[in-house]
């Protein structure tokens, strides 16, 4: 059967199918195969609709726990008592956690859990609507919602730039209002449809002294000091995108102008200096030696061995400060870092970059930089970029401004060829870790 997208609602019809397959004795996962779903989603969805059924007070044992204890007792204190503790059956304590298919249910004396497919089904409803009533919307607003508003969040995976979208066309929703909407389930769109959220990280104490001797006036403190003093100086930050770990494997070399958060991207064939020394040699001739030593007056990286070499950098770039940010301190350049995870939304970490051409990363790079920014006052660093490089000198880079009902930042904008190479390189699981879903 073919599959369907796990978050679609259950019907009527898919909730008898659960329930005659449960009578029939099938796990969990068989069913999850017979409907196409997650194995979990079927799980939710039995534990969340079951109910209980209570048995007579003829010859049974009581259902409560703390019935021998209680001074409150009788046999039917069960339908007011609020602290009553179900004595379960053994059998109910793995999956599916029903009596549907149990053949010794006949003759059972504990209190019986069932799934009952029109009354899940019409609980379904009503709690549906009741989650709905209060949202104040018309027709045509919770239409627009539940369409528009949810095809360009599924392909551009930012609610903040959708919501200018839609409210360009003359609505007036809010951004707190529709986060806390999804959050209770009162819209077609899913918490997991957005970008998962970041765990927190593994808060182990390393060193973060600098290793290396050659570092003295480009320290991170050195760069803070050099703003301090230079606060007109337009500042960019600089790093390398890994595609899976291999000698001599192509890697992206990113640059960004941080006030206006405008990303370039470039393919380099190996993590090298000199393969980065390259890329910004061909940058600065591209935009001109004017233009490249205004935006980069300021120049902040990491310490990875494609950057390691300073006076390489200052030999080459001499009206370029250059600063290197503490060890295992990626936050120090967080800007940057912000936009990389829009990077890995397209192409996740653990695939190969061979397959890939400038044009797929310049395409890449117009949809990044034309997402709107609540950094920016609702604007994309498009909008703003006019500022320190002209648009002629962009189109010489292959970047365009991409219309905003068309950002695209998931597999597909890369086409058949990503979707493929992703699943080349990573497995189910690790695809769904990475909250990555083809169409």
């Amino acid at each position: 059967m073919k599959k369907k997208p796990t978050n679609t609602h259950f019907t009527l019809e898919t909730r008898t199918i659960i329930e005659n397959k449960l009578n029939e004795g099938m796990s969990v996962t068989e069913i999850a195969k017979i409907l196409g779903r997650d194995r979990s989603n079927i799980a939710k969805e039995i534990i969340k609709h079951r109910k209980i059924c209570y048995p007579s007070t003829f010859n049974n044992q009581h259902v409560c726990t703390f019935y021998n204890k209680c001074n409150m007792r009788s046999y039917e204190c069960h339908l007011t008592c609020k602290k009553i503790e179900i004595n379960l059956c053994e059998k109910l304590i793995p999956s599916p956690h029903v009596c549907n298919g149990c053949t010794c249910k006949k003759g059972c004396r504990h209190a019986k859990y069932y799934y009952n497919a029109s009354k899940a089904n019409l609980e379904y409803q009503n709690n549906w609507h009741n989650d709905r009533t209060g949202l104040h919307y018309t027709e045509e607003e919770l239409s627009i919602l539940n369409t528009d508003f949810k095809g360009l969040v599924f392909k551009n995976k930012s609610i903040y730039h959708s919501l200018i979208v839609i409210n360009s066309r003359g609505f007036n929703f809010k951004l707190r209002t529709i986060y806390k909407q999804i959050e209770k389930d009162q819209l077609d769109i899913k918490t997991s449809d957005l970008p998962r959220s970041r765990k927190k990280k593994n808060n182990n104490i390393k060193d973060k002294s600098y290793k290396r001797v050659n570092i003295d006036g480009h320290t991170y403190e050195d760069y803070q000091n050099f703003k301090n003093k230079n606060e007109n100086a337009i500042e960019m930050q600089m790093d390398t995108v890994e595609g899976i770990k291999e000698n001599n494997a192509p890697v992206l070399l990113t640059l960004q102008i941080v006030k206006i958060d405008f990303l370039f991207i470039f393919k380099i064939d190996a993590q090298t200096i000199d393969n980065v020394i390259d890329k910004l040699s061909y940058f600065k001739n591209i935009i001109s030696d004017e233009i490249f030593n205004k935006i980069a007056k300021i120049l902040l990286t990491d310490n990875g061995k494609e950057f390691a070499n300073v006076n390489m950098f200052t030999n080459t770039f001499k009206d370029v400060n250059i600063f290197y940010c503490h060890p295992y301190s990626s936050f120090e350049k967080g800007s940057i870092e912000n936009n990389h995870e829009l990077i890995r939304r397209v192409i996740p970490k653990g695939v190969s970059l061979k397959c890939y051409n400038q044009q797929d990363f310049d395409l890449l790079c117009s949809n990044i930089n034309s997402l709107y920014r609540e950094d920016l006052d609702g604007k994309c660093p498009f909008d703003l970029v006019g500022e320190y490089i002209s648009l002629d000198i962009l189109n010489k880079l292959n970047l365009q401004y991409i219309n905003p009902e068309n950002v695209t930042l998931i597999p597909e904008l890369l086409g058949d060829k990503n979707i493929n190479n992703i699943k080349k390189y990573l497995d189910s699981k690790d695809i769904e870790k990475a909250n990555i879903k083809f169409k």
